[in-house]
């Protein structure tokens, strides 16, 4: 095994709260690109020059593509964050961060373990004495 236990517990547990956090950007950002998009649109609403309105559309365009790949995170992480908030799944996960304290624990005794014979070994080998 090439990672410790609790390094493996971790780095799931870890995962859960980046998609978490990707779940939560994304939404956002798929939110802000929506008011850009209508503000693309008033600004060309009102625009007579033609190539502003070239430029708006290109703007349009690029938006749009930074949308998708918001929306397209969104939806990757969202069963995921959905999955998380479900009140059993929650009490689980809370329960594999406990689990993770209680294997931290036993691997630092292992680190630390040092091994006190219990029988004393003397210089005569096992050679008893002659009376």
């Amino acid at each position: 095994m090439d990672k410790k236990l609790s390094e493996q517990i971790k780095s799931f547990l870890d995962f859960l709260d980046e998609c978490q956090k990707l779940n939560s950007m994304a939404y956002n950002g798929v939110g802000e690109e929506d008011k850009q998009h209508q503000d693309l649109l008033h600004a060309i609403e009102f625009e007579h020059n033609s190539d502003e309105i070239t430029k708006l559309g290109m703007r349009i365009h690029q938006n749009r593509v930074e949308r998708r790949v918001y929306k397209d995170l969104f939806e990757v992480t969202d069963p995921v964050t959905q999955f998380i908030r479900d009140p059993q799944n929650k009490k689980a996960l809370d329960q594999m961060r406990q689990l993770l304290g209680k294997v931290r624990k036993v691997e630092k005794r292992h680190e630390n373990r040092v091994y006190i014979p219990r029988i004393k070994e003397d210089d005569s080998h096992g050679q008893e004495d002659s009376v």
